[in-house]
């Protein structure tokens, strides 16, 4: 049995994940493992075809296919998409259908559920026999329980290959895209001035995205930064050498302009907005690559304060992985998130949710709304936390120092030492039978008391507004009645 290995790590062969392959490659002599490093080769298989059809006839030949790859901001690194985005673009399907394939990623849990669910989601638009995917903590493989559940996956490809495995999809299918781009079909309305600053980074400014830019952008009348990325000097997707860990230092600075345009344009925003086309299950790979290539910040939130919103040419509908992204990362960087807009619609229909998502960012500029974290972005920070407090430390130096600074650190519970005393001494005073029994009698009464104070300051603030506030936040006045 040959199995066909397409390794996502523009490390190669030295990266984490790759030692998982090994592993299996030593503890099963009997299969044959090709493995390919599409990742680490992707200059080359967009200039060179022949060294593409290669890759792609090792997957026509092969019994099975794995994907293996680490997380690269809730995804694969922008390199390994690339490679995806060239399939199509050299209508290389055919090749990969039918095939039984898995997924293998290493990361520390970071939304790896949404890189497995983007993978599986490619493999069922190529046909393929999508069987299992194996979300491993990047330390499994040193543990016997990492390793016996590896091998487990490992077994289910395998005997999934012996069978046959039938082609099952669970994602809705990518709908055709209209003949036309978007573009605008009713007036723009009247431009708004908040006095913030404003900043669009687009994948281009061709067809529907330029349409898209350009009709949000009229929303305003402050003056509004765009970033056309297909023509920014972008050197490449990120190395994964991890030369910002100690001090936020980029093996690409100096070499192209994109520490600049994070510098200059996205950490000074207060309006930050993604465009781009969705290709291949997720946005396009040069977007991707400037998403990475902001991990010289590593694990620490840059987009605090700000607001979000992403316009997109295609249907976020269809791209279930894509939203949990779009939903998540401004999320954990502390930005809040106003609005995705996309051009599934009918132009007249996506002409009125853009100017409506225009009008959400302007008040909210204004108001400085600042969105409450859910799990996504309390949850994601943890995670960091945590790991970083650990191991990662030796290595994410900046983000330990960082953390030790916003006070990050202190919001674990032995490092509240008090609260945490006082909590215990509570529950033991709660444990005594009649004050638990009184407490029980009274649970609702009881949950309302801290709400009290709040409460009473609504009203206060409510009295000293007054009438000219027509009763609306931010002193808005009730809509006009028609005459």
């Amino acid at each position: 049995m040959t199995i066909t290995v397409l390794g996502g790590s523009p490390k190669g062969a030295t990266s984490v994940t790759m030692q998982y392959v090994d592993y299996l490659r030593r503890r099963y002599p009997a299969i044959e493992f090709d493995v390919r490093q599409p990742a680490i080769r992707i200059r080359k298989l967009e200039a060179d075809r022949g060294a593409f059809d290669a890759v792609v006839e090792a997957v026509r030949a092969a019994d099975a296919v794995l994907w293996a790859f680490p997380l690269y901001v809730h995804g694969v690194c922008s390199q390994y998409q690339r490679f995806i985005e060239l399939i199509r673009e050299n209508d290389a399907a055919a090749a990969f259908a039918g095939k039984p394939t898995a997924a293998l990623c290493t990361s520390i849990h970071f939304f790896d559920n949404t890189a497995q669910d983007y993978i599986r989601s490619v493999c069922e638009d190529l046909e393929m026999a999508f069987v299992a995917g194996h979300p491993a903590k990047m330390d499994d493989l040193t543990t016997e329980d990492g390793r016996r559940s590896l091998e487990g996956f490992f077994g289910i490809l395998v005997d999934a290959a012996r069978r046959g495995a039938p082609v099952t999809k669970v994602f809705p299918a990518v709908p055709v895209p209209p003949a036309a781009a978007y573009r605008p079909v009713s007036p723009p309305p009247a431009a708004r001035s908040t006095g913030k600053r404003i900043t669009i980074i687009a994948d281009s400014l061709e067809d529907g995205v330029g349409a898209l830019v350009d009709r949000f952008r009229s929303s305003f009348a402050d003056p509004v930064t765009v970033v056309d990325l297909s023509t920014a000097n972008i050197g490449g997707g990120c190395l994964g050498c991890l030369k910002c860990g100690p001090k936020n230092a980029c093996a690409w600075d100096g070499k192209d302009e994109v520490r600049s345009i994070y510098e200059t344009h996205v950490e000074t925003a207060d309006l930050l907005v993604y465009a781009a086309r969705i290709r291949s299950r997720w946005h396009s790979a040069r977007l991707k690559a400037f998403v990475d290539r902001g991990f010289f910040h590593t694990h620490q939130p840059f987009l605090t304060g700000k607001q979000f919103a992403v316009l997109l040419e295609g249907s976020i509908a269809a791209e279930p992985a894509l939203r949990d992204f779009f939903t998540a990362f401004p999320e954990w960087q502390g930005a809040s998130l106003q609005g995705i807009v996309d051009t599934a619609a009918a132009p007249d229909s996506v002409d009125a949710s853009l100017d409506d998502l225009a009008a959400r960012c302007a008040l909210a500029l204004e108001t400085d709304y600042r969105k409450p974290v859910s799990f996504l972005g309390l949850g994601g920070m943890k995670v960091f936390r945590d790991d970083i407090y650990g191991h990662l430390g030796m290595v994410f130096r900046a983000d330990h120092r960082s953390y030790r600074r916003s006070g990050l650190y202190r919001t674990m519970p032995h490092k509240r030492p008090l609260r945490f005393a006082a909590l215990r001494l509570t529950n033991l005073v709660l444990n005594i039978p009649p004050i638990q029994k009184r407490m029980i009698e009274n649970m609702r009464t009881f949950m309302l008391m801290p709400y009290r104070q709040a409460l009473e300051a609504a009203d206060a603030a409510a009295r000293a507004d007054g009438a000219d506030a027509g009763g609306l936040p931010g002193g808005s006045q009730p809509p006009q009645s028609a005459a």
